[in-house]
């Protein structure tokens, strides 16, 4: 069900008329809520719902052991009782392999409860909250890494092999990849690491914790959010407010234009180009990057917008994901700008638990290009994605190398206040080279091969054709953006519909919907973050 089609729009018209008029019994809105969010993720796949239901349940009955606590009888039998409904509610569109998935489910429900309370039994409570923390983490990896990398890694064995005269047979399986997969994995990894180290005590309410995992604004692209800032907000009345309703529409309009008239326009250009990079020309490639970087952003920052726009509606407050990332002047400032949920958890949960920057100088750069590496591997089971990565851990260490942001980013500041040209000219050389190197990433992102990336790089330096007939359309689709882009970095006001004036919103939003109306491709597009 995606944000920009008619099925949402009734689907959220049914829900938010029966929240709000729910407003006063707050049970039973995140009762709401959470089966909302079941159908909406069900809606891609029924069979894939036990998935964030059993892993949902798994983490509600290990929480206790984590806190180094006892397990209540009733937490377990809450936990087991949602996974159960969850299995017999998957199984239903295939009832002829249901009972097979059902028994399948049951015996993983049995391994759980078995885990669970063996660590009960534990005396040490220290212990049992270390060795509960790995065990809910290895297993929800494991949930990814199946999903996700099983074929990947085959596929890489079965070649290597290969390269050394071995000759390997090995049929992967079809695995089709759930949507969102990563993201409520990924957030129920962060709570329980919250919940070990002390800054958020355990949840024991299956309703309250259900509903944080599977709030289906963010469920299946993010924000990846911190059980601080949004479990509380479950526990809390919320009231319908017409500042919250006309900032929430604004936003989820914007949202909507840069996915549908910005990201869905640039898709085509981008496909065609990266799909003959070999024969394009060098002004053709060099407006097949360009294309990318605009339409990645639209997509998935309209996206955020959309999400954090449907929610501010129903009371709720997601957290800011992206900040003007293509102004960023280093690569640490674009990654506090860009995606910003994985960037400070991968920050907060994966560079602080390597270590962080409490070693060497030398352990310090290869726990930040070890995370970086990480994140590029979380992104896809590609070798493209791992490039990516390890690309940006190295213009992190590079960067951190030359200490650009401890000598060189205070005097250009400096500037700005003193001498505004001259800061002003040293910002712009900044941002330049920065968006430069997140073209060069993007580019590794964005190919489907490393054959792909050969004949990219080959085409970018083997002459300087600028010809390309898709200028036109590129600049026509961008150069809104960039303008109010641009104002936005100026005034620093991210919202810019909700804090223009009236009359000046008015014109803005009418240019939005008549864009929407005129300019919208004629079949909706998945987001591109649902693949990961």
């Amino acid at each position: 069900m995606l944000f920009q089609t008619i099925p949402f729009f009734i689907f959220f018209a049914f829900v938010f008329a029966a929240y709000w008029a729910l407003q006063k019994q707050l049970v039973w809105q995140n009762r709401l809520l959470l089966l909302a969010s079941y159908v909406f993720y069900g809606w891609w796949d029924i069979r894939f719902l036990v998935l964030i239901v059993g892993g949902t349940a798994f983490a509600y009955i290990l929480t206790p052991a984590v806190a180094g606590k006892d397990l209540p009888r009733r937490q377990l039998l809450e936990g087991l009782g949602l996974t159960l409904a969850g299995a017999l509610v998957s199984f239903l569109p295939d009832v002829a392999d249901g009972w097979r998935y059902l028994l399948a489910t049951l015996g993983l429900m049995g391994l759980a409860t078995g885990i669970v309370l063996a660590l009960d039994r534990m005396a040490d409570s220290e212990q049992r909250a270390r060795l509960a923390l790995t065990i809910g983490t290895i297993a929800l990896l494991c949930l990814i890494g199946v999903f996700k990398y099983f074929n990947f890694f085959a596929d890489s064995f079965v070649r290597v092999a290969g390269l050394f005269g071995g000759d390997v047979t090995w049929t992967t399986a079809n695995i089709v990849l759930p949507v969102g997969i990563s993201f409520f994995t990924f957030q129920i990894i962060g709570y329980l690491v919250d919940v070990r180290r002390g800054d958020f005590p355990p949840s024991a309410s299956v309703l309250t914790f259900a509903s944080f995992v599977a709030y289906f604004p963010q469920l299946v692209a993010g924000p990846i959010e911190r059980a601080s800032h949004l479990y509380g907000q479950f526990l809390k009345p919320r009231r319908m407010t017409a500042e919250g309703l006309k900032s929430g529409a604004l936003l989820f309009l914007w949202g909507m234009y840069k996915k549908v008239v910005i990201a869905d326009n640039l898709a085509p250009i981008t496909n065609d180009i990266f799909g003959r990079a070999g024969t394009a020309t060098t002004g053709e490639l060099l407006v097949g990057i360009l294309a990318f970087a605009f339409q990645i952003y639209g997509d998935f920052s309209g996206y955020t917008d959309m999400a954090r726009g449907v929610a501010r509606m129903m009371g709720f407050e997601l957290m800011l994901n992206f900040k003007l990332p293509y102004f960023s002047r280093t690569p640490s400032e674009f990654w506090t700008r860009w995606h910003i949920s994985l960037s400070s958890w991968l920050r907060d949960y994966l560079y602080i638990s390597l270590g962080g920057n409490r070693g060497s100088t030398l352990m310090t750069y290869r726990n930040l290009f070890l995370t970086m590496l990480l994140g590029g591997l979380w992104h896809g089971a590609s070798w493209t994605f791992v490039l990516w990565g390890a690309f940006h851990g190295f213009i992190l260490v590079v960067y951190r190398l030359a200490d650009v942001d401890r000598r060189v980013m205070p005097s250009v500041n400096g500037w700005m206040a003193t001498n505004p040209v001259v800061g002003l000219a040293a910002n712009t050389v900044l941002v330049s080279i920065m968006f430069a190197l997140t073209l060069l990433g993007w580019l590794f992102f964005r190919a489907p091969d490393m054959a792909t990336v050969g004949h990219y790089l080959a085409g970018m330096i083997s002459g300087f054709d600028m010809r390309a007939d898709a200028w036109g359309k590129l600049a026509f689709f961008t150069l809104p953006l960039i303008m109010v882009q641009c104002w936005q970095r100026w005034t620093d006001k991210l919202e810019f519909l909700a804090q223009s004036p009236p009359f000046v919103r008015l014109n803005l939003v009418l240019f939005l919907v008549f864009s929407l109306v005129f300019l919208s491709p004629r079949e909706a597009s998945d987001f591109i973050y649902f693949a990961f």
